[in-house]
């Protein structure tokens, strides 16, 4: 039984493996090719990017922020004499509107007393997402759950009327119970119970790139331990604000989220 298990892992591991797409959008990725031999230093907006191989070639992985206005942008190199710059031009997307009805009010309007708890977690998340540590990263990611997307990136969400921010991952309905598995071996920089998100875990992959679990049922890491691909670090929940189980999936880059679909592989 143990063998069977095992094989049925590895075929999960194998098959769900994908490389990011670019999507030059607002919450997308600019993949960006350099010069053999060129690992320098980038940033974009200030602030480091991923520099990795990609089909043999060094590339820049850019993750584009939401707010991003269309229009030429670029990376940088700087050295004491000269800056390198290598441009890329964004267009625009528009993301459609979900309407959610929550049936606990209190997640949507939170009571005064609840005010000191979220904004301490707010810069706790915050500082998870910013997080930076230099190191190999394999972008080669596979799908933590099977699950039905219930919830695309960047949707404008309307909770009960009044609206709030566009959708920060992908929402991926499963039952409770699931196992989550790390799409790509990291460090776990974050955890705990959250008001909005519930249960939830970050993992550091490395160079920027950061994956975010929300809403989870238990957590099956704990803060610092460094897991491996493939490995369970919680399982699918409905805690924080939610209408049922499912697995909250976000991806930062660089500081900001960004379309964990382009993490995933293409259907046809």
């Amino acid at each position: 039984m143990r063998v069977l298990l095992l094989v049925l892992l590895m075929c999960y591991l194998s098959s769900g493996l994908s490389e990011p797409r670019q999507s030059l959008v607002p919450g997308g990725i600019a993949i960006i090719s350099l010069e053999a031999g060129d690992d320098s230093a980038y940033s974009f907006r200030g602030k480091p990017v991923l520099v990795t191989r990609i089909g043999g070639k060094p590339s820049a992985l850019v993750g584009l922020p939401l707010s991003l206005q269309p229009g030429e942008h670029y990376i940088e190199n700087r050295s004491t004499d000269q800056v390198h710059k290598k441009f890329f031009e964004v267009k625009p997307k528009q993301y459609s509107t979900q309407n959610i009805t929550i049936t606990d009010k209190r997640k949507v309007n939170p009571y005064a007393s609840d005010m000191e708890r979220i904004l301490a977690e707010k810069a706790r998340k915050q500082k998870a997402r910013d997080h930076y540590s230099k190191a190999d990263v394999d972008i080669n990611f596979l799908t933590p759950i099977i699950g039905t997307n219930t919830g695309s990136f960047g949707r404008r969400r309307v909770f009960n009327g009044q609206k709030r921010r566009p959708h920060s991952g992908m929402d991926l309905a499963a039952a409770t119970g699931t196992p989550i598995r790390a799409p790509s071996a990291g460090t776990v920089i974050e955890l705990g119970d959250f008001f909005f998100s519930g249960n939830l875990v970050y993992i550091d992959h490395g160079q920027g790139l950061i994956s975010m679990f929300a809403h989870l049922d238990e957590i099956d890491v704990v803060l610092g331990e460094r897991v491996e691909k493939g490995q369970v670090v919680g399982k699918v929940g409905a805690t924080g604000r939610v209408t049922g189980p499912h697995l909250h999936w976000s991806i930062g880059l660089n500081g900001t989220w960004i379309d964990p679909a382009l993490f995933i592989a293409a259907q046809d």
